[in-house]
């Protein structure tokens, strides 16, 4: 089984806030990266950023589950990562909005040992922690 990363964090904005954040293309597209995602499974979509050696800037995926302010997942491959699946699951705590976020599926000893550690720097130390919350405050 593949390694794990894993955050749970909790937003001083109300579940449909937070929800629309995640599910609405224009809204992703500013706090995380473009890209063209709708809360459809089956859909199809792409993240474009930055290219470096051994990726070209792009990130392939497709919505796996979407339970409407509770839960969206969809895979997520591009440069050595094959199909990993990014999750994140929502609970009303009050007028607080509790995130639980887990991407898995690493596989291979690069991917396991330094894909995902680069990845995790990015969602727990400028993602999670400060694009999406500096979106939920404008």
């Amino acid at each position: 089984m593949g390694k794990a990363i894993k955050l749970t964090t909790t937003y001083n904005h109300p579940i449909e806030d937070v929800w629309e954040a995640l599910t609405n293309k224009d809204a992703m597209s500013e706090w995380l990266m473009p890209c063209n995602i709708e809360p459809i499974v089956g859909h199809q979509f792409q993240f474009k950023t930055k290219s470096y050696p051994g990726f070209n800037g792009i990130v392939n995926c497709e919505i796996l589950e979407v339970i409407k302010h509770q839960k969206l997942s969809f895979s997520w491959s591009g440069g050595s990562l094959k199909n990993t699946i990014v999750t994140f699951e929502l609970k009303t705590n009050g007028t607080k909005t509790e995130l639980n976020f887990e991407h898995t599926g690493f596989e291979g000893f690069f991917n396991k040992v330094i894909v995902s550690r680069i990845l995790a720097n990015g969602w727990f130390n400028k993602i999670l922690i400060i694009q999406l919350p500096k979106y939920l405050t404008k």
